[in-house]
């Protein structure tokens, strides 16, 4: 199950890095953040339908399951992907997904101080590791200061991703039918953006058919299958542990820019990727969680108390 899990979740990570290549195409034909962030999740309502009626499961869901799916959904797959594309505006691509790639930390930092969580030894080097694989991302030559509004979009980001990651993780919908999930939270994401157009007027409806075929194509690879892998990554792993997992996106990002589009590959990136993948080993050689660690010493209770 563990190895189920990291396989999930690092293949999750290799599909949102290669989509922001093909997403950042769209720009140029005239779409935007919101208009991306709304055809993302619309485009991925019918594909997980018909996988629901394939599946023969019922749409029904417990009332509490619903509430959190609204809540969690809104922020890990419509203010995330908002702020995070929107501060690419503000910001260069290297600095703002560098701030939103600290996800890990503020899952960690959630799980420590809300849920008393055990991080345990493993988790915290991975977790150091990680942090300074992803300084080297940093574009040195970007005026950072003088960019705070890309900084605060950013950062927000991954604060508010940690926390759709771990409510998946302790409110009990990891549980659930992992496309059932994605169903309700991109129809309720594609509702609140069109609520959120009415004001605003953002979202740009009459776009050109290549536009649109990216936009499908970015849908297919986040919406549909990226984060029904990376529900099935948490639900075979903790969420301390998927997050760090998936810190194979920036990774995969750089190589397919590098390949696909041409974009330099310095060496300050190069180390960055083995420092990451450096880390992603260190939680590998675990043999086991705190999460595995608690279970046992239940059980071990439970037989001495019979």
């Amino acid at each position: 199950m563990k190895a189920k899990g990291i396989a999930a979740t690092v293949l999750s990570a290799l599909l949102f890095g290669f989509t922001p290549i093909i997403a950042s195409q769209t720009y140029t034909m005239g779409s935007n953040p919101e208009t991306l962030t709304f055809y993302r999740n619309l485009f991925a309502v019918p594909m997980l339908f018909i996988v629901l009626c394939i599946q023969k499961d019922e749409m029904k869901l417990p009332k509490h399951a619903f509430k959190n799916l609204v809540i969690y959904g809104l922020l890990g797959c419509g203010v995330t992907t908002l702020t995070l594309y929107s501060a690419y505006q503000f910001v260069g691509v290297g600095t703002a997904t560098t701030l939103h790639f600290l996800y890990p930390v503020f899952v960690a930092l959630i799980c420590f101080f809300v849920y008393k969580e055990h991080l345990g030894r493993q988790k915290v080097i991975a977790l150091i590791i990680a942090s300074v694989g992803v300084l080297f991302f940093i574009d040195p030559n970007g005026n950072v200061l003088a960019s705070l509004p890309g900084i605060i979009l950013a950062a927000g980001s991954g604060l508010t991703y940690a926390i759709y990651m771990v409510g998946m993780d302790k409110k009990g919908l990891k549980k659930l039918n992992p496309y059932k999930i994605s169903f309700y939270i991109a129809c309720v994401v594609s509702i609140a953006m069109l609520i959120y157009n009415i004001p605003t007027g953002h979202i740009v409806f009459a776009l050109p058919p290549k536009a649109l075929l990216y936009s499908f194509i970015v849908s297919l690879g986040t919406s549909f299958l990226g984060v029904v892998l990376l529900q099935v990554g948490i639900k075979h792993l903790s969420a301390t542990t998927a997050a760090i997992f998936c810190l194979f996106e920036p990774v995969s990002s750089c190589i397919c820019s590098w390949l696909l589009l041409h974009e330099a590959f310095p060496a300050a990136k190069i180390v960055g990727c083995l420092v990451i993948l450096g880390a992603v080993a260190v939680l590998m050689t675990a043999k086991s969680g705190p999460d595995q660690n608690v279970r046992t010493k239940v059980r071990t209770a439970d037989a001495k108390n019979r």
